[in-house]
């Protein structure tokens, strides 16, 4: 798997690349900027929708005194390359074309443990690892949709953040255990 892990590590180093490059001009200009901070509600907790009832991360925040403005990043820019198919574990993963910041997923499989599936890896996804300065990219998830079925597939939406490319590793293995046949990455319509 040595291929999926160097092309998807291609796919977010071109994304992480460009944001980490806006950062560095957001910063010369003087303002002051939160990385990565999570969606809060009024009461301060985790700020969590939909279905699965999940949170996410705004790509930044720009502090003006006491209060912060959030802000996403869109790089606008993807690598382009030809679709390729995996084989593993008897999982199909196929990886299209798509920005690290806005993946369509569409995944084979039993919608219920596939939902779970997607829910309970976007937990730990869109968590910081331990020892990642707050000051830096946090390598978390930012968004994850309610997933839509159509037929035997579930479709869904997703922000990768700065998360890992281990961290997609797990997604690929969380749904082959929860009964997924075939997985694509690829850029959402519209």
């Amino acid at each position: 798997m040595s291929d999926l892990y160097d092309l998807l590590n291609d796919i977010r180093a071109h994304h992480v690349d460009l944001f980490t490059k806006a950062l560095g001009e957001l910063r010369e200009q003087g303002h002051v900027l939160i990385i990565e901070p999570p969606m809060l509600n009024d009461a301060g907790g985790l700020a969590r929708e939909g279905a699965l009832g999940l949170g996410g991360r705004y790509d930044l925040a720009v502090q003006e005194g006491d209060s912060a403005s959030p802000s996403m990043f869109q790089s606008g820019r993807m690598l382009d390359f030809v679709p390729i198919a995996f084989e593993g574990g008897g999982l199909s993963i196929v990886i299209a074309p798509f920005p690290w910041d806005g993946v369509r997923l569409a995944i084979e499989g039993d919608p219920q443990p596939v939902a779970a599936a997607l829910a309970g890896w976007f937990e730990e996804a869109m968590c910081a690892p331990e020892g990642v300065a707050e000051s830096g990219i946090q390598h978390a998830a930012h968004f994850l949709s309610d997933p839509v079925v159509e037929g035997a597939t579930s479709l869904a939406q997703a922000d990768f953040g700065t998360a890992d490319v281990d961290v997609v590793i797990d997604l690929f293995d969380r749904l082959r255990l929860a009964g997924a046949t075939r997985v694509e990455l690829s850029l959402p319509p519209g």
